[in-house]
C-alpha cells in the first residue's frame, strides 16, 4: 500500500517543469566516535528517542500548548497536468480534537479526530498527492507501531549540516538508497528534523521560526531526482480562537488507524 501510494505521487511529480536542482539527501561521511567511545562502536540514542525529540521540538500538535490554526499553500502538478496551488489547514484543539485538510483543484483529503473517533474523507482525482501533503507536513513516523531493530543510525551530512541519520530499508552496494524500499530522517545537532527520504521522495525543511516554544519549519520542499516537485509554505500560524466543535466529526467517514506510520 505504501509503495503504491509513493509511486502515484512520483508519477504526478515526475513531470514538474521548473524544478530547481538540489543536493541529495546527504553526502556520506566517515562515522566519527563520541569522546571516550570505543573506536568503531559509537553509542547512539534509540530511533524512538530521535523521533520523539524532533516531534516535540518542531511540531505543535505534539505539545500540550494552546489550540492553534496552521495554514499553508503548496504548489505542484496535479493529475490534470497543470501546475496549481492548493491549501493545507491544520486546526488543533487537543490531542483528541483536531482536523487536517488539504484542498487541490476539485479534490480534498481530510483527516480528523473527535474524542476516540477518527475520520477520513477523500474526494477528487488527486487523493494521493493530497495525502502526501499531510505526510510532508508531519513526516515523523509513529513510535507505537514500529520495531526499534528495523532502524540504523549513523552520522551524516545533509546540505552541509552535520546530522544524525535514522534509516530503515535497503541501500545499494554503492551506498545509494533503494528508492523502492528506503526511508530515512536527518536530525541536526539540536534534534530538529531537517531532511527526509521516503520511498524516492526527498524533503528538506527550512525557514524555522519560533512558535509556542518550538521551532517550526515555515517551508517544506519535496524533491524527486534532485528537483523540487512540490513547495509548501506556511502562511499563517497562530492561536485558534473560537472553534466550532462540529468540524471535527465527518459523518459516514469513520476511519481506523491500522498499520499506518502516521500519527495523525
Amino acid at each position: 500500500m505504501r509503495l503504491r501510494f509513493a509511486a502515484a505521487v512520483v508519477a504526478v511529480m515526475t513531470a514538474w517543469p521548473t524544478g530547481v536542482r538540489a543536493e541529495g539527501p546527504g553526502a556520506r561521511v566517515k562515522q566519527a566516535d563520541r569522546p571516550g567511545a570505543v573506536a568503531g562502536a559509537e553509542s547512539f540514542d534509540s530511533a524512538k528517542t530521535y523521533f520523539d525529540r524532533a516531534r516535540k521540538l518542531g511540531f505543535p500538535a505534539a505539545g500540550s500548548g494552546a489550540p492553534y490554526v496552521l495554514r499553508a499553500e503548496f504548489t505542484t502538478r496535479g493529475s490534470s497536468g497543470v501546475v496549481q496551488t492548493g491549501t493545507y489547514t491544520d486546526t488543533w484543539v487537543s490531542d483528541t480534537q483536531w482536523r487536517r485538510e488539504a484542498v487541490f483543484g476539485k479534490g480534498r483529503f481530510v483527516r480528523s479526530r473527535n474524542g476516540k473517533k477518527r475520520y477520513r474523507l477523500v474526494e477528487g482525482p488527486d487523493a494521493d498527492v493530497l495525502q502526501f501533503v499531510l505526510t510532508a507536513m508531519e513526516p515523523i513516523p509513529a513510535t507505537d507501531r514500529f520495531a526499534e531493530s528495523d532502524w540504523r543510525i549513523k552520522r551524516d551530512v545533509a546540505g552541509g549540516v552535520a546530522t544524525i541519520r535514522v534509516a530503515t530499508g535497503h541501500e545499494n552496494p554503492d551506498g545509494t538508497p533503494n528508492p523502492k524500499d528506503f526511508n530515512a530522517y536527518w536530525f541536526d545537532e539540536t534534534g530538529q528534523l531537517v531532511r527526509t527520504y521516503l520511498n524516492e521522495l526527498q524533503s528538506r525543511r527550512s525557514n524555522f521560526e519560533d512558535f509556542n516554544g518550538m521551532s517550526m519549519a515555515r517551508r517544506v520542499e519535496v524533491l524527486l531526482a534532485g528537483k523540487v516537485g512540490m513547495r509548501i509554505d506556511v502562511t499563517e500560524l497562530g492561536p485558534a480562537g473560537p472553534v466550532d466543535a462540529g468540524m471535527f466529526t465527518i459523518k459516514r467517514h469513520n476511519w481506523s488507524r491500522q498499520y499506518t506510520t502516521e500519527v495523525r
